[in-house]
């Protein structure tokens, strides 16, 4: 009698931690959500003036330089049909990946201004003549955005409660191609506003770049994370941070005027995409 008791108690105790232990975990999701909310809510008005032309902007002006915002649908509507087919094979849910769009473009990608800003101001002040924006403000860009994207998908992913490889490669490539979407509208407004003949050039110039970008470098470094944070030992682990660092390096020279050759520029996009289409072959969660 007295060891049924004891182990009836021990059950009912094992419930209870299970039952505190649940609830910690919802309150840090809830914690998570609304940091994420936040976040988003500051990056909406961070990223108003993406869209504005100076104090004098006529209305002419304004559907001139957005005339050019459709040339975008190059490659929106290719990815969208692509997620689309992703989803079907994968099981991936369709609504978790629009929400990481639009927290793509309106978190990492309102931060990532300011904080660029703020790097080059604060080398060129350490460093004087030697700064080179070239360089210098390339590793900072290559590094400050993929946290940014890294962060907010990481993020997405908890409060989301998503847990396979599938499901962090998607959440990343849609942060990524938010990230995307939002860098190039501001490409075309801050050329077109100061010449509406620019619009036009600068979208086209954003179109040509788009294959291995942002989407790209978002999706690689979710699976670093997936790496990290789901793999067994070590091994899988340091295989995370080096993807991680991979994209980095290949923001970082993509910026650079080294990405002015066109060979240079073309093996920079294959290591990006490959290990895409690679993690996407892989059976299962198998990341390795």
């Amino acid at each position: 009698m007295d060891d049924q008791m004891g182990i009836h108690m021990e059950r009912q105790t094992d419930a209870q931690a299970g039952i505190r232990s649940e609830a910690r975990r919802r309150r840090r999701r809830l914690i998570a959500a609304g940091i994420l909310i936040l976040l988003f809510a500051f990056g909406t008005v961070i990223n108003e003036s993406d869209f504005l032309g100076r104090d004098r902007t006529t209305a002419v002006q304004y559907l001139e330089v957005y005339s050019a915002f459709p040339l975008l649908l190059v490659y929106i509507v290719p990815f969208c049909l692509v997620m689309k087919y992703l989803c079907s094979k994968y099981e991936m849910h369709k609504g978790d990946l629009l929400i990481a769009g639009f927290c793509g473009a309106f978190i990492p990608a309102a931060l990532a201004g300011n904080l660029n800003d703020a790097f080059a101001e604060m080398m060129s002040h350490l460093m004087g003549h030697l700064y080179s924006d070239a360089w210098i403000g390339s590793a900072g860009t290559g590094i400050l955005e993929e946290l940014l994207k890294l962060g907010t998908t990481g993020l997405l992913l908890y409060v989301l409660g998503r847990r396979s490889l599938k499901e962090y490669l998607g959440i990343g490539m849609c942060v990524g191609i938010g990230f995307q979407i939002e860098e190039d509208v501001s490409y075309i407004t801050d050329s077109g506003f100061q010449n509406a003949d620019q619009a036009f050039p600068a979208a086209l110039d954003r179109v040509s770049a788009c294959f291995g970008s942002h989407w790209a470098y978002a999706a690689v470094t979710a699976a670093g994370l997936y790496l990290i944070a789901r793999g067994s030992g070590r091994h899988h682990r340091r295989k995370g941070y080096g993807l991680i660092l991979l994209v980095m390096v290949d923001h970082f020279l993509y910026d650079t005027p080294l990405s002015n050759s066109l060979l240079i520029n073309g093996l920079l996009t294959v290591a990006v995409v490959l290990p895409v289409l690679l993690f996407f072959q892989k059976p299962g969660d198998e990341a390795c």
